[in-house]
């Protein structure tokens, strides 16, 4: 009876022992870096709600991969960019050898005629993409323009396609 009384704690103790030093079946999740999108309009700061990209392979010359970020403020996109997936300074203009750049107000859009766009980080494997950006947009449909300036972006939702 001693012996059974024994080898039960013996047993027990064991299995407690093993069972607090057991290393957790589950590995925690990093805790996902949030997207930050800030700008000027006019002078006026501007913090949008919510920013992700695409990253497009097209396949066509000379553009073979492209990558469109949109950010939006109270459910309406404020700002559209295109860009080639690498860090890198880009002149904003209406052309895709640069960045092409847009500010969306409503039912007015005002593209990029110059400026720039300073990619920082463009990580397609990490989804990260950060960088600066200042613009002059016009009017697509008139002359009328808007000045967008200290522009900051990072945005670590990217969608491939």
């Amino acid at each position: 009876m001693r012996y059974i009384s024994f080898f039960s704690i013996a047993v027990i103790s064991s299995a407690l022992f093993f069972s607090s030093c057991s290393k957790s079946s589950s590995t925690p999740e990093p805790t996902p870096v949030p997207s930050t999108f800030t700008f000027k309009v006019g002078g006026v700061g501007v913090t949008v709600d919510s920013a992700n990209a695409v990253l497009y392979n097209l396949g066509v010359a000379p553009f073979n991969r492209e990558i469109d970020v949109y950010a939006f403020k109270a459910g309406q996109q404020v700002l559209e960019m295109h860009f080639k997936p690498t860090a890198g300074t880009y002149n904003a203009s209406t052309s895709f050898d640069g960045a092409w750049l847009s500010y969306d107000e409503g039912i007015d859009t005002y593209d990029s005629q110059s400026g720039s766009l300073v990619l920082t980080t463009c990580d397609t494997i990490s989804n990260k993409i950060a960088g600066t950006f200042n613009f002059t947009g016009k009017l697509f449909t008139g002359s009328a323009t808007k000045n967008i300036t200290e522009g900051t972006l990072l945005v670590t939702k990217l969608r491939k396609q």
